[in-house]
């Protein structure tokens, strides 16, 4: 039986709010703001004994995943060195945390526009970082790979990853939400803009992914005009992100050599561990055990590619749970799509989710983003936003 209790519902709020209007700068306020919302929630939930009232979709799986973890790390390698990682599992709790308490569709809308706006100011202190390298460094390096933007993050990856889905919800918002916010296009063309300064191919393409499906689902005629778009887009970049989409296609790029290399040697250690995985962060203490001509495998060690690092780490039985998310998550979004009316404005929310997803995986076919925390708890917070709002009964 739910209670008033008005002082935690203000709190939790809060806490809500602040973890989006965070996540794409500070990834220790981020956690701050979930801990302690969760915890509220957890509180409110005992306080009102509201138990059976909450809702724990994707729970099964979720939790098949994390025992394949446990006994991946009680069967690991060394399991000293491979159960620390395991805390990444509580980072599954956001996603709980805000379906239960974002209970109407108003506060949902409201958080994606504070993540969209957030996303908006991140993207325009990342073109600033740009040109302010460029400027520094042009007359000692000229225009080189060196100018990647990163935000206030750690890395010029995270903070792609992190564009990347930001991008992918406002896009969905821009075609499905009816009436449009105009300021939404301007939001987009900062995003998209940044997105592609930091050179960061595996997030591009996780983007095209997505914007292909959002369009495919919007206007399908509109399909044939994303090459178009592309070609101006690719005309218009500046000369290092040129020269990326050019490596690509060229046949002789170094990361990907570099990371077709890590994949056969990850397919080597997972040959030795196909069932449980030699646990978290094994190859550090086993590649020296496996051919390794490049150096690849002893310098980086992580495999930058989600579906075999988790065989390797995990084995078949992490990986086929993990797996099962995915299909349990997308097989509750196809019957809730399929019941909403073809000019629903809840279309948005539910293919933005699922793009963000399918963006999120593609990139993952060449980074191991599932190991970055900042962008997992984003995407956690984006797949619980089907499940929450008013309408929904899950």
């Amino acid at each position: 039986m739910e209670q008033n209790s008005p002082i935690t519902d203000k709190m939790l709020t809060v806490t809500l709010f602040l973890f989006v209007a965070s996540s794409i700068f500070s990834i220790s306020i981020s956690q701050i703001s979930a801990g302690i919302g969760g915890c509220l929630w957890l509180f409110k939930t005992h306080l009102d004994n509201g138990w059976k009232e909450q809702r724990w979709p994707l729970g099964i799986p979720i939790l098949l995943f994390a025992l394949a973890s446990f006994v991946s790390v009680v069967n690991s390698y060394d399991i000293s060195y491979s159960y620390k990682p395991l805390k990444k599992l509580f980072e599954f709790l956001i996603f709980f945390w805000v379906l239960n308490c974002v209970k109407n569709n108003n506060l949902r809308n409201s958080l994606s526009l504070v993540l969209i706006t957030s996303g908006t100011l991140a993207g325009l202190f990342g073109i600033y970082q740009y040109w302010r390298d460029f400027s520094l460094n042009y007359l000692v390096t000229g225009i080189t790979y060196l100018n990647r933007p990163e935000g206030t993050l750690s890395t010029y990856m995270t903070f792609a990853g992190l564009l990347m889905l930001v991008g992918v919800i406002a896009l969905a918002r821009i075609m499905f939400q009816k009436p449009l916010q105009k300021w939404l296009l301007c939001s987009i063309g900062i995003i998209t803009s940044c997105l592609l300064l930091t050179l960061t191919r595996q997030a591009w393409l996780g983007f095209l992914t997505a914007l292909v499906f959002l369009v495919f689902f919007w206007r399908k005629k509109f399909i044939f005009l994303i090459p178009i778009v592309l070609l101006v887009g690719f005309i218009v970049s500046p000369l290092p992100a040129q020269q990326r989409i050019k490596d690509s296609f060229s046949g002789k790029d170094v990361t990907f050599g570099m990371r077709t290399n890590l994949w056969k040697g990850g397919w080597e250690i997972f040959k030795d561990f196909p069932l449980t995985g030699c646990g978290f962060r094994c190859v550090d203490l086993v590649n020296s055990q496996y051919p390794d001509p490049t150096g690849h495998i002893g310098r980086y060690r992580g495999m930058h590619n989600n579906f075999i690092q988790l065989a390797v780490d995990t084995g078949i039985f992490g990986l086929t749970s993990w797996l099962g998310i995915w299909f349990c998550f997308f097989r509750f979004l196809y019957h809730k799509a399929i019941a909403l009316e073809k000019k629903d404005p809840e279309h948005w929310v539910t293919f933005g989710s699922a793009a963000a997803v399918l963006a999120f995986l593609t990139g993952g076919l060449f980074e191991s983003n599932l190991y970055d925390s900042e962008v997992v708890m984003l995407l956690y917070f984006i797949m619980a936003l089907p499940f929450s709002g008013t309408q929904n009964k899950t």
